[in-house]
């Protein structure tokens, strides 16, 4: 359990790009992170395409926005011509950005106690390679603001063939996606790395916007 852990309902963003980082997102970290307290969030992670916030940028934005925790993540796309994408999620490290090995990146990021999820697996043919050579990620992706229904099934699908967690985020790029898809954990994290005790314990549950709500693991529930 988590260090100085309490029983709670944490509103969880766990996948967000901003202007600064992130060519293809429109919002800036402000309006991000005022959207997500108005709208009741509890913790967020930053994650950009490859690039890492530095740990007193997110110092300073926290000292802006003490309503909510904000912690640090990278999106890395894995591999020279892939359209694989990997979130690391509680590190500042740039030395991430310098590695394209899937196992690398996994095995590092399991070291340094980063939970990792495989994002929109099955948004492009090749998303979701590294399960079939082997290499698992802490969780992957479900539903998301750019992996909808069908996509969703077959993440299901791969989660039960794996016996992988599923989450969903928002993988957010304006504020229209800020209360889309979240997880709701039930107990409080105090660090950005409790975030991985959570998911691998299954002590969450999936939301989105339209009120249906999936557990951790959802293939265990079906008998």
């Amino acid at each position: 359990m988590c260090s100085h852990k309490k029983a709670t309902d944490m509103k969880i963003q766990l996948h967000l790009h901003t202007s600064v980082y992130s060519a293809c997102a429109k919002a800036t970290p402000d309006r991000l992170m005022k959207k997500l307290i108005e709208t009741g969030f509890d913790a967020v992670f930053i994650t950009e395409h490859n690039a890492v916030w530095r740990e007193w940028e997110i110092e300073r934005l926290q000292q802006r926005y003490p309503d909510i925790k904000i912690y640090p993540g990278v999106e890395i796309t894995v591999g020279q011509e892939s359209f694989q994408h990997l979130l690391v999620l509680g590190t500042v490290d740039p030395a991430f950005l310098e590695m394209s090995d899937e196992q690398e990146i996994l095995e590092e990021a399991r070291a340094r106690g980063h939970l990792t999820i495989l994002a929109h697996p099955f948004r492009w043919p090749d998303g979701h390679d590294m399960l079939d050579r082997g290499n698992y990620p802490d969780a992957i992706e479900y539903r998301t603001s750019n992996h909808g229904t069908e996509e969703g099934l077959q993440t299901l699908q791969a989660a039960e063939r794996f016996n992988l967690p599923v989450v969903n985020a928002g993988d957010v790029h304006d504020l229209d996606m800020v209360d889309s898809f979240w997880i709701e954990a039930e107990w409080e994290i105090f660090s950005p790395d409790d975030i991985r005790e959570i998911i691998l314990e299954g002590a969450y549950t999936n939301f989105m916007l339209e009120g249906a709500s999936l557990p951790a693991r959802p293939h265990e529930e079906v008998e």
